[in-house]
């Protein structure tokens, strides 16, 4: 990365994002909220969708403004917009999570490359698998050539190089709030500093599972990468905020095989019933508590999520989010395949 950019990556920035006020501290490339705003759920499935559980997709139910106030409730209250930097400290481990050995390198292993101890945990049917992955200092996390998958990974804490032959100046160096994709897998994973990320292993042919990912023989690999890799500032991204102020996104990849955004809501804003009739939702939630509501077969299934939780929701399932009322919520979010986040754009424009 140019110096010129590393250094103003570590000035603070100050942006109108979160749903609550937020404290402004220094940090690399990120504000901090007043009251650190974390965590954002939306979810539906016949069973609990912590993680990679599969929702059970139902009728489409009639769609409401994502994100609006059910008429003749209180509006929510407004949030400061600023993606907070201090979650290393405040996030809880995930239940999905590999934490690297000091000092020790590793390998994604299996027909579905993921750290050692992951492997149980994956539910092949799904498109796509998530985890919270811990590095200390000058670790290497290295994933095999597999043309059937891409990665994802949000850095929420510390930072790391993305490094392979192929890709452009060697690395991509991402710190608090950037994003980056790995399509074809292919590369390696270094950390600078202790690091916490989300990482999001996704099937990339449309329509695809893990397991049917993983059962494409042994032509796995790749000599021409068909996709580059690539990098994305999401504190740097436009605040599209709605409701108030009450609301607000930031969209950091729109297109491959997976979107992937921050969400975040002020912790006495719902998130009103909506369904996404083809694409699976993913949500890692980085702080607040509520309850994700989803409707199957005309019955509501309520689920109680918190920060460190992952939730699934299956195309088709309606689903809602009703906050406990204590903290706000901020979220990453996935989408897959692409499409859903446009919404966002439209809320902002003051449309549905």
């Amino acid at each position: 990365m140019p110096i010129a950019l590393l250094l103003r990556r570590r000035l603070p920035v100050r942006a109108s994002f979160l749903l609550v006020a937020l404290t402004a501290c220094g940090g690399k490339g990120a504000a901090t909220p007043e009251s650190t705003p974390v965590g954002m759920a939306s979810a539906a499935s016949s069973t609990p969708t912590v993680a990679g559980d599969q929702g059970t997709a139902v009728a489409p139910a009639s769609s409401g403004a994502s994100g609006s106030a059910a008429p003749h409730a209180p509006a929510p209250e407004p949030i400061a917009s600023a993606l907070p930097i201090d979650l290393g400290t405040k996030v809880p481990p995930f239940a999905h999570r590999a934490v690297s050995p000091n000092k020790v390198s590793i390998f994604a292993r299996g027909a579905i490359p993921v750290p050692e101890g992951l492997v149980s945990q994956i539910d092949p049917t799904l498109p796509f698998f998530a985890w919270e992955q811990e590095l200390p200092p000058r670790v290497v996390l290295t994933f095999p050539k597999h043309r059937g998958f891409d990665l994802y990974v949000l850095v929420f804490d510390g930072e790391v190089s993305i490094k392979g032959e192929d890709i452009a100046g060697k690395q991509k160096r991402l710190w608090r709030w950037n994003a980056g994709r790995v399509p074809g897998l292919g590369a390696m994973v270094e950390s600078k500093e202790p690091t916490r990320a989300i990482l999001v292993l996704v099937a990339n042919s449309p329509g695809s599972s893990l397991g049917q990912a993983a059962a494409q023989g042994q032509k796995v690999g790749w000599t021409k990468r068909l996709a580059p890799v690539t990098s994305v500032e999401m504190d740097q991204q436009p605040d599209l905020a709605w409701g108030g102020g009450a609301y607000h996104a930031r969209l950091g990849f729109e297109d491959g095989s997976a979107s992937l955004g921050s969400l975040v809501a002020s912790k006495s804003a719902p998130l009103t019933q909506h369904v996404h009739e083809h694409e699976w939702e993913m949500l890692a939630i980085l702080s607040g508590d509520g309850t994700l509501v989803r409707t199957v077969g005309g019955r509501e299934d309520d689920t109680q999520i918190a920060a460190g939780t992952f939730a699934s929701i299956a195309p088709g399932v309606p689903h809602a989010y009703r906050p406990a009322g204590s903290s706000p919520l901020v979220a990453v979010q996935l989408y897959l395949p692409p499409g859903p986040e446009q919404r966002f754009k439209r809320l902002a424009a003051g449309g549905n």
